[in-house]
């Protein structure tokens, strides 16, 4: 399938926390589709990035997550440092500090109108869709909308919610995989073999 804005069959994977538009920018200059990986932005530095790569003339996929935020546990927060513990002391290296809160956010309203005004080619989500409503938005802009799947069901549930193609994600993305209706790994399956038969829709 032509990928929106890409000279290549290529879209370059967005990666939250690493990487900004210099990576979006140099993947579209080599001819793919770059991405801009926005979970962990906030409103302001998502219009500051958007900005740079609407200066530069390049469309682009813009990345955002569409989880629900787990409520803070302490309890288990700290049960997960001392199974940690070991290892950090076998490298030497001080206790991990404690977690502030979810570093990655949901895709909302602030954020929606953010892409309201530079209407970019290809919008993204991981873990399933956002609200019907924000969704609306998003593509009443004009976005091909894309989102990960990583079993046949997922790809279903995508394709009767709005999706416009699926990102096929097998276990061989490991603790990334974008798994949002059974977190049962019996059911994941690896990228050759995913089932998507059932899926209408052009598969990535």
């Amino acid at each position: 399938m032509k990928i929106p804005g890409a000279a290549l069959p290529l879209i370059q994977a967005p990666m939250a926390g690493v990487q900004d538009t210099r990576l979006a920018l140099a993947a579209g200059a080599a001819g793919a589709l770059g991405s801009l990986p926005a979970a962990m932005l906030s409103p302001v530095k998502l219009e500051a990035e958007l900005q740079a790569l609407q200066a530069a003339g390049r469309p682009c996929n813009v990345n955002f997550f569409a989880h629900v935020t787990p409520a803070a546990d302490a309890v288990r927060a700290q049960r997960w440092a001392e199974a940690l513990a070991p290892y950090y002391a076998e490298l030497g290296l001080p206790p991990a500090p404690p977690v502030a809160g979810a570093s990655r956010q949901p895709f909302g309203a602030q954020a929606a109108e953010v892409l309201e005004a530079f209407r970019p080619a290809v919008v993204s989500f991981h873990f399933g869709l956002p609200a019907p409503a924000l969704l609306a938005r998003v593509k009443a802009r004009g976005a091909f909308v894309i989102a990960s799947a990583t079993t046949l069901a997922e790809a279903l549930w995508l394709q009767a919610s709005g999706a416009d193609a699926v990102i096929a994600q097998g276990l061989e993305a490991g603790g990334h995989r974008g798994h949002f209706l059974d977190t049962d790994p019996a059911q994941q399956l690896d990228t050759a073999t995913l089932p998507v038969t059932g899926s209408t829709m052009p598969v990535m």
